[in-house]
Protein backbone atom coordinates (compact mmCIF):
# COMPACT_ATOMS: atom_id res chain seq x y z
CA UNK A 1 0.00 0.00 0.00
CA UNK A 2 1.24 3.14 -1.14
CA UNK A 3 0.50 5.99 1.93
CA UNK A 4 0.80 9.50 1.53
CA UNK A 5 2.45 11.44 4.28
CA UNK A 6 -0.43 12.13 7.18
CA UNK A 7 -2.22 11.16 10.13
CA UNK A 8 -3.87 7.48 9.60
CA UNK A 9 -5.99 5.13 11.83
CA UNK A 10 -5.70 1.34 11.85
CA UNK A 11 -9.09 -0.14 13.69
CA UNK A 12 -10.94 -3.17 13.11
CA UNK A 13 -14.47 -2.90 11.94
CA UNK A 14 -15.33 -6.57 12.82
CA UNK A 15 -18.29 -7.02 16.26
CA UNK A 16 -17.66 -9.42 18.55
CA UNK A 17 -19.51 -11.97 19.72
CA UNK A 18 -21.79 -9.49 21.87
CA UNK A 19 -22.13 -7.23 18.74
CA UNK A 20 -19.96 -4.17 19.34
CA UNK A 21 -17.27 -3.53 16.92
CA UNK A 22 -13.71 -4.43 17.85
CA UNK A 23 -13.16 -1.04 17.37
CA UNK A 24 -14.95 0.31 20.20
CA UNK A 25 -12.88 -1.74 22.52
CA UNK A 26 -9.63 -0.38 21.72
CA UNK A 27 -8.72 -2.06 18.96
CA UNK A 28 -7.34 1.06 17.08
CA UNK A 29 -4.10 2.79 16.70
CA UNK A 30 -3.31 6.30 15.05
CA UNK A 31 -0.16 6.03 12.70
CA UNK A 32 2.02 8.44 11.19
CA UNK A 33 3.23 8.50 7.75
CA UNK A 34 6.14 10.79 7.09
CA UNK A 35 7.88 12.12 3.44
CA UNK A 36 10.48 9.61 2.56
CA UNK A 37 13.16 10.76 -0.31
CA UNK A 38 12.65 7.73 -1.77
CA UNK A 39 9.65 7.01 -4.08
CA UNK A 40 7.49 4.48 -3.69
CA UNK A 41 7.45 0.98 -6.17
CA UNK A 42 4.14 -0.70 -6.79
CA UNK A 43 4.68 -4.33 -6.54
CA UNK A 44 5.06 -6.45 -9.55
CA UNK A 45 1.50 -8.08 -9.58
CA UNK A 46 0.41 -11.26 -11.32
CA UNK A 47 -3.52 -11.00 -10.95
CA UNK A 48 -5.75 -8.16 -10.88
CA UNK A 49 -8.94 -7.91 -8.82
CA UNK A 50 -11.34 -5.32 -9.61
CA UNK A 51 -13.86 -4.12 -7.28
CA UNK A 52 -16.79 -2.66 -8.74
CA UNK A 53 -20.28 -1.88 -6.86
CA UNK A 54 -21.36 -5.23 -5.76
CA UNK A 55 -19.11 -7.45 -7.69
CA UNK A 56 -15.28 -9.42 -7.29
CA UNK A 57 -13.44 -9.86 -10.66
CA UNK A 58 -10.35 -11.65 -11.18
CA UNK A 59 -8.63 -11.15 -14.11
CA UNK A 60 -7.60 -14.69 -13.97
CA UNK A 61 -8.09 -17.88 -12.03
CA UNK A 62 -5.65 -18.65 -8.82
CA UNK A 63 -3.29 -21.44 -8.66
CA UNK A 64 -1.68 -22.70 -5.49
CA UNK A 65 1.08 -20.59 -4.52
CA UNK A 66 2.48 -16.91 -4.14
CA UNK A 67 0.32 -14.31 -5.82
CA UNK A 68 0.42 -10.41 -5.64
CA UNK A 69 -2.48 -9.37 -7.03
CA UNK A 70 -3.50 -5.68 -8.05
CA UNK A 71 -6.53 -4.33 -6.60
CA UNK A 72 -8.64 -1.51 -7.96
CA UNK A 73 -11.78 0.09 -6.72
CA UNK A 74 -13.46 0.43 -10.25
CA UNK A 75 -16.81 1.36 -7.97
CA UNK A 76 -18.49 4.37 -6.87
CA UNK A 77 -17.85 4.10 -3.24
CA UNK A 78 -15.65 1.95 -0.46
CA UNK A 79 -15.15 -1.36 -1.18
CA UNK A 80 -13.03 -4.07 0.63
CA UNK A 81 -12.32 -7.42 0.85
CA UNK A 82 -11.71 -10.45 3.53
CA UNK A 83 -10.37 -13.35 1.85
CA UNK A 84 -10.98 -16.05 3.67
CA UNK A 85 -9.95 -20.22 2.97
CA UNK A 86 -13.32 -22.34 3.60
CA UNK A 87 -13.75 -24.93 5.67
CA UNK A 88 -14.92 -28.30 4.20
CA UNK A 89 -18.79 -27.65 3.50
CA UNK A 90 -18.59 -24.23 4.95
CA UNK A 91 -19.50 -21.01 2.31
CA UNK A 92 -18.76 -17.00 2.47
CA UNK A 93 -22.37 -16.78 4.11
CA UNK A 94 -21.32 -19.35 6.93
CA UNK A 95 -18.97 -17.02 7.12
CA UNK A 96 -20.76 -13.91 7.97
CA UNK A 97 -23.12 -15.78 9.97
CA UNK A 98 -20.10 -16.51 12.03
CA UNK A 99 -19.22 -13.24 12.64
CA UNK A 100 -22.31 -11.62 13.15
CA UNK A 101 -23.38 -14.18 15.84
CA UNK A 102 -20.04 -15.71 16.99
CA UNK A 103 -21.66 -19.30 17.32
CA UNK A 104 -19.63 -22.61 16.81
CA UNK A 105 -16.39 -23.25 15.23
CA UNK A 106 -15.26 -20.65 12.60
CA UNK A 107 -16.20 -22.07 9.05
CA UNK A 108 -13.00 -20.65 7.56
CA UNK A 109 -9.40 -19.15 8.27
CA UNK A 110 -9.40 -15.49 7.47
CA UNK A 111 -6.13 -14.47 5.43
CA UNK A 112 -6.50 -11.16 5.35
CA UNK A 113 -7.67 -9.00 2.68
CA UNK A 114 -7.58 -5.23 1.36
CA UNK A 115 -9.04 -2.02 3.95
CA UNK A 116 -11.66 0.19 2.83
CA UNK A 117 -10.10 1.33 -0.42
CA UNK A 118 -11.83 4.86 -2.04
CA UNK A 119 -13.07 4.69 -5.07
CA UNK A 120 -10.49 4.90 -8.19
CA UNK A 121 -8.10 3.26 -5.60
CA UNK A 122 -5.45 1.10 -6.24
CA UNK A 123 -3.91 -1.47 -2.97
CA UNK A 124 -1.68 -4.24 -3.41
CA UNK A 125 -2.25 -7.96 -1.43
CA UNK A 126 0.29 -10.57 -1.13
CA UNK A 127 -1.06 -14.16 -0.53
CA UNK A 128 0.26 -17.92 -0.38
CA UNK A 129 -2.75 -19.56 -1.23
CA UNK A 130 -2.99 -23.44 -1.12
CA UNK A 131 -5.78 -25.78 -3.05
CA UNK A 132 -8.87 -25.20 -2.07
CA UNK A 133 -12.27 -23.34 -1.62
CA UNK A 134 -11.70 -19.58 -0.59
CA UNK A 135 -14.47 -16.73 0.19
CA UNK A 136 -14.35 -13.23 -0.57
CA UNK A 137 -16.52 -10.80 1.19
CA UNK A 138 -17.03 -7.20 1.84
CA UNK A 139 -18.27 -5.69 4.66
CA UNK A 140 -18.79 -1.76 4.23
CA UNK A 141 -22.19 -0.31 4.79
CA UNK A 142 -23.32 0.67 1.44
CA UNK A 143 -24.10 4.98 1.64
CA UNK A 144 -27.22 4.48 0.02
CA UNK A 145 -29.27 2.12 2.40
CA UNK A 146 -26.23 1.43 5.43
CA UNK A 147 -27.06 -2.25 4.25
CA UNK A 148 -23.50 -4.06 4.23
CA UNK A 149 -22.03 -4.41 0.86
CA UNK A 150 -22.77 -8.33 1.22
CA UNK A 151 -26.33 -8.11 1.22
CA UNK A 152 -26.05 -6.23 -1.71
CA UNK A 153 -24.44 -9.54 -3.56
CA UNK A 154 -20.53 -8.43 -2.56
CA UNK A 155 -19.93 -11.76 -1.70
CA UNK A 156 -17.61 -14.51 -3.75
CA UNK A 157 -16.52 -17.89 -3.46
CA UNK A 158 -13.66 -19.44 -5.79
CA UNK A 159 -11.32 -22.24 -5.98
CA UNK A 160 -7.74 -22.28 -6.07
CA UNK A 161 -6.55 -25.65 -8.21
CA UNK A 162 -3.12 -26.90 -8.05
CA UNK A 163 -0.03 -24.62 -8.50
CA UNK A 164 0.87 -25.18 -12.62
CA UNK A 165 4.09 -27.65 -13.60
CA UNK A 166 6.63 -25.54 -14.46
CA UNK A 167 8.35 -25.75 -18.13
Amino acid sequence: MVLTPGQYIVACLIPGKDGIPHIMKGMSRALTVVPSSRAARAPEADAVMTLRDYTFFLSRPLTAGRHVIEVRNEGTQWHEFELVQLAPGKSPHDVIAFIEHGVGDPPGLPLGGVSPLAAGGTAYVDVDLAPGRYGLICFLPDHKDGKAHFEHGMVQEFTVGEKLAER
